[in-house]
């Protein structure tokens, strides 16, 4: 028996070791998504490059980080070229590959994502927003039904800064948009209006995950991690302006004006 669990406990420290002694490439959307991920910065890549960095240090593994166009992570993914992808969720699609032959880790974060007025149009009707700017690639599915019966019409675009742009030259009446990064965005740029998130309008919560086809070890093991070391991961949000989105949007709602 004691042979047994020799051979059991030596299986197991293999295992481990294989996982920590390779580098994994880790890809992301290649659009500027600070402070959640924006792995083409030669800087700060943001939230999830740090807590993955926090794991390495810990572990051992190492992380390569890459950013490509939307569609061709998936692609890239089923071929063997990119180990990990950054977001995903096992309830979001694409015409590449089934969610079933994926592993998931425990989301790094959870965002907040939503529609973007100018703050004089804030509290308007819904019907209002016929022209809704977002990136191309994205799904907004709580607009889904009125984009199909027409009554709003999705305007894609490079990116986010493009889809305010949009909205401040009156060319969209709305960005649909995470909350962190608008925030972010917004105060880069002194050349647009007061954007503000409308709570009376689409809004949701969503997730953000890491996803793999064949490194499922390696996801369990930073799920484990990013349970085991609340602290880390708390310490890091709040370092990138990052909290609890269902508390932030109580706060929007209870505010009941642009603020």
């Amino acid at each position: 028996m004691r042979v047994v669990y020799l051979l059991f406990s030596i299986t197991c420290l293999l295992l481990s070791l294989s996982v920590r002694a390779e580098t994994y490439v880790v890809a992301s959307q290649n659009i500027p998504y600070y402070p959640h991920y924006e792995f083409s910065s030669e800087v700060d890549k943001g939230f999830a490059w740090a807590l993955l960095e926090a794991y390495s240090k810990h572990t051992g593994v190492s992380f390569e980080y890459v950013a490509m166009p939307v569609l061709r992570l998936q692609v890239e993914l089923e071929k063997g070229n990119v180990d990990l992808v950054y977001p995903d969720h096992p309830t979001w699609t694409n015409p590449v590959n089934d969610n079933k032959t994926k592993h998931y880790s425990a989301p790094l974060t959870d965002s907040l994502v939503g529609t973007f007025v100018k703050a004089p149009r804030y509290g308007q009707d819904i019907s209002r927003i016929r022209k809704l700017a977002i990136v191309l690639g994205f799904s907004p599915l709580y607009w889904q039904d009125r984009i199909d019966s027409g009554k709003t019409k999705l305007i894609s675009v490079a990116d986010n800064k493009a889809a305010l742009y949009l909205a401040q030259l009156d060319r969209a009446d709305a960005v649909d948009m995470d909350y962190y990064v608008a925030n972010y965005l917004l105060s880069t740029l002194s050349d647009v209006d007061d954007f503000v998130l409308d709570p009376n309008l689409p809004v949701t919560t969503v997730e953000f995950c890491l996803s793999t086809l064949n490194n499922p070890e390696l996801v369990a093991d930073i799920s484990e991690f990013i349970a085991q070391h609340p602290d880390v991961v708390a310490k890091l949000k709040a370092q990138y302006g990052l909290d609890d989105p269902t508390e932030r949007l109580k706060k929007l709602r209870n505010q009941k004006g642009p603020g």
